[in-house]
Order: C-alpha cells, then structure tokens, then sequence
C-alpha cells in the first residue's frame, strides 16, 4: 500500500497560518509515503518564500516530490524571468523540475507545464510539448507494468463541469490521449483551487483502468476561490485507488466524504 498526500497551491507570501501549522500537525499524523505538491508553492517567487516553502516540506520528515507552477516564475526578476525562469525553484526547492517517484506501488511523474510567456497579455496560463509528452510516455515505459502510473502538473486538464469554459493547459487533450495510452491512472494538478474528479473517456482507450483528473483546493493559502482550504490522501492497494478528500474548517481538519464535497465560501481576494 502506498498512501500520497496530494497538496497544491501553497502560496507562501499568502499563507493562511492556522491552515499551515494545522496542516503540518495532520500529515505528521497521517504519515503518507509521499507528499506530492502540483505547484504554486510561493506567492511571488520572491527568495525567502522559496525558503519558507523549503522548510516547511522539510519539517515534515516525509519524503516529498514537487513541480513548479505560474506563481513560482518571478513577475519581477524580468532578466532572470526570460533567460532562467526556475533558477530560484532549483536553488531554493529541487534541481529538478519533473522529478520521478518510484515504490512498490507506483510510478509518479512531474510534469511542469509553467511557461515563462505566452503570446498574450496573461501569461499565468500553463502549456506543455511534445517533447514533455514524450518524456513521460517514456518514463511510464520503462516503469514495471503492475505499478500505478500517476502524472503531477499544475494546470489542469479538463475544466470544472459545472465551468466548462475554464482555460486548461495547452496541448491537454494530445496529453491526455497519449497518457491514457500509456496506462495513466492519474493525473493530479491544481492552479484553480478547487478540488473535484473528472474521468477521461473512453475508458477504453486505457490500459490498466479509468484515467482519472484529481485536482486539489489550495491547502494552506488565503487566496481561497468560493471554497475552503483542503488536499487530498490517495490510497494505492494493489492497483486499486481510494481518493478522499480533507478540509480544513472551524480551525481544525476533517474528513470529507469525496473530493469535491466540501462547502462553498464567498471568493477572497
């Protein structure tokens, strides 16, 4: 059995610090296998929100698997920015910005999908090559068959349903096309901070089962979006998956019965 805390959007430099110190007392408690974060873990990419975000995934004495999002590019350092967009993320966080997990269970990779420009006005929308696809195929490829494949990225790939116009990362369909393919059961991401399930069909066109998009709420951000703070814990069993989410209400958090099945808040800013 292998158990992964899924958290995204952690935003330090805009950090809900109840949320936070609670979070940490809770995965301590829970003791996943790995801490997967899809990304956003500063607010501003300035240097000493690398090095909190650092920190804190250190304390936890949990191993830990990161990719980069929109908000860890600096908006300021424009040369920097344009000329090495993820040197404060590999100084600060991980050399790496695709890092791989493997256990007895599952295959995890990272896919970053932050781009440093986009040929419109707002660049936080995320994008993905060919050659990354590829990558992962390959990954997944060399991977042992009975191990669950599992994808983590920032932007999401498929919208909200209730949303449908919701921008998603560019290339998501070919992606996912190719993933399925390859036997992909998960694909988990955030950026939107909210959490909900949607299934890519056919089911058909997989290997090994349904494709399933995980996204997470923001764990431990005040920048919350019409819902409270929340992550989720995966459960892998001999191929099998168990998806729960948890959230944090009344200072405190607490089971929810499925991702997405949490209240609604007003928007903040």
């Amino acid at each position: 059995m292998t158990v992964l805390a899924h958290v995204s959007d952690l935003h330090f430099g805009r950090v809900d610090i109840g949320a936070a110190e609670a979070l940490f007392d809770d995965l301590k408690a829970l003791r996943p296998d790995l801490v997967v974060v899809s990304g956003d873990l500063t607010q501003r990419a300035h240097y000493w929100e690398f090095l909190l975000a650092r920190q804190y995934l250190d304390s936890l004495d949990l191993p830990w698997l990161a990719v980069p999002g929109n908000h860890d590019i600096s908006p300021f350092r424009l040369l920097e920015r344009f000329t090495n967009p993820f040197r404060a993320y590999r100084t600060f966080i991980e050399k790496v910005t695709e890092p791989v997990y493997v256990d007895d269970e599952v295959v995890v990779v990272g896919l970053n999908t932050a781009r440093r420009m986009a040929l419109e006005w707002n660049w936080a929308h995320g994008r993905i090559s060919r050659r990354q696809i590829r990558r992962v195929v390959n990954e997944f490829e060399r991977a042992p068959a009975e191990r669950v494949r599992i994808v983590v990225a920032h932007h999401p790939f498929q919208p909200p349903e209730h949303a449908p116009e919701t921008r998603v990362v560019g290339r998501s369909a070919e992606a996912l096309e190719r993933f399925a393919s390859a036997g992909v059961r998960l694909v988990l991401a955030g950026h939107l901070h909210q959490g909900y399930i949607r299934v890519v069909t056919p089911t058909e066109v997989t290997r090994t089962g349904e494709l399933k998009l995980v996204q997470a709420a923001s764990a431990i951000s005040s920048r919350l979006r019409g819902e409270p703070n929340a992550y989720n814990i995966i459960t892998v069993t001999g191929g099998n998956l168990d998806i729960r989410t948890r959230i944090f209400e009344g200072g405190a958090w607490r089971a929810s019965d499925a991702v997405g099945d949490m209240p609604a808040l007003a928007p903040a800013d």
